[in-house]
């Protein structure tokens, strides 16, 4: 650190006594450091006399928001609080800590105090008792806090009064539509979903439809990827990663009577599918609750074995699935002729 003498005044800090209910700012949390924007932090101490100041740096978020900007304000907060503050010595922290407070562990005589610019937080935990370490200083980035408040944020609404909501959960986005949806004519309610959850805005589109004595005919499938999935979907055609494979049998698909029978093993499939009467049904995989294939189905009559799973990304170098392919094509071939079902192909 910078000598004393050398602080500037780019930056003023206002420390205030945090309350129980900010405790979690002062320690670490992996989980939380990306929501949190947290830069890093700093142990410190004041050696075995109580005068002197010894410190180490730890980075978190890989350091990636540990900028020249961020470290001008980091150096300026310490001289200052090192000047005229706890962290002068462990005298004046004792005297600090009594004099004002801020106690976030309960009969432990541990003590936080936040401070906060235009650009960042700055959260020092104290301990002042010899032999320890009697200062920890988490430091945030309240840029990055927005930026991920923002990138959680599932949708808006807004109202001819000019108020706005903003809505992290989904599920209180979605009862907000519900609760404001018969009544926009008068309040002008308007909302805007920000996710591209495919789920979340088939959601928002069978409250819409709903609303209007419809049912919505799309399914999720149909409303994109997230990047996320994305990234998933392209898992799937890896021959290295591990892979899991789930059954299914679907009647009558498209129609009202549409019925899916999922998570089946193959054998459980391949019985279901003989088993069943009905006059349109179809055999296929899931795989890693991602990439679906049909391989076989059947309608009127007519069998029909699908070749997709040689052309389809995430299934045509899938050896797993090619022999379960085999194994259907051979089981279903021993079918009897009284059932009234002819072998054809795709």
């Amino acid at each position: 650190m910078k000598k004393q003498n050398a602080i500037k005044q780019a930056y003023s800090f206002d420390l205030r006594p945090a309350s129980v209910e900010e405790a979690g700012l002062f320690y670490s949390d992996e989980h939380q450091d990306a929501e949190l924007g947290t830069v890093g932090h700093l142990r410190m101490d004041f050696d075995s006399g109580g005068k002197g100041f010894y410190h180490t740096w730890w980075p978190h978020n890989g350091d990636r928001f540990n900028t020249p900007e961020f470290k001008e304000a980091l150096q300026e907060f310490v001289d200052a609080m090192r000047q005229s503050g706890p962290l002068k010595d462990l005298s004046a922290m004792n005297t600090y800590c009594w004099h004002n407070g801020g106690e976030i562990v309960e009969n432990d005589s541990v003590y936080g105090f936040i401070a906060d610019t235009e650009q960042y937080r700055f959260c020092l935990r104290c301990t002042p008792r010899p032999g320890e370490y009697q200062g920890y200083l988490y430091c945030y980035d309240l840029r990055q806090q927005e930026l991920a408040r923002q990138s959680r944020l599932v949708g808006r609404v807004t109202f001819a009064s000019g108020e706005k909501q903003e809505f992290t959960d989904i599920g209180q986005y979605l009862q907000a539509i519900r609760e404001e949806l018969p009544f926009r004519d008068t309040t002008g309610f308007r909302f805007e979903t920000l996710t591209d959850d495919p789920q979340v805005r088939k959601a928002v589109d069978d409250i819409l439809l709903d609303f209007a004595g419809e049912e919505n005919p799309r399914r999720a499938c149909n409303y994109g990827l997230t990047e996320t999935s994305k990234q998933a979907l392209r898992d799937t055609a890896a021959p290295s990663k591990p892979h899991t494979y789930a059954w299914f049998v679907m009647t009558d698909c498209g129609a009202p009577e549409e019925q899916i029978h999922r998570d089946l093993t193959l054998e459980e499939a391949i019985q279901l599918y003989q088993d069943s009467g009905r006059l349109e049904k179809r055999l296929g995989v899931t795989k890693d609750g991602m990439a679906t294939v049909d391989l076989v189905r059947s309608l009127d009559g007519e069998q029909q074995f699908f070749e997709d799973c040689h052309k389809l990304e995430s299934f045509r170098n899938d050896p797993a699935v090619f022999e379960a392919a085999e194994t259907i094509r051979k089981e279903l071939d021993q079918m009897t002729p009284k059932e009234g079902i002819t072998m054809g192909g795709m």
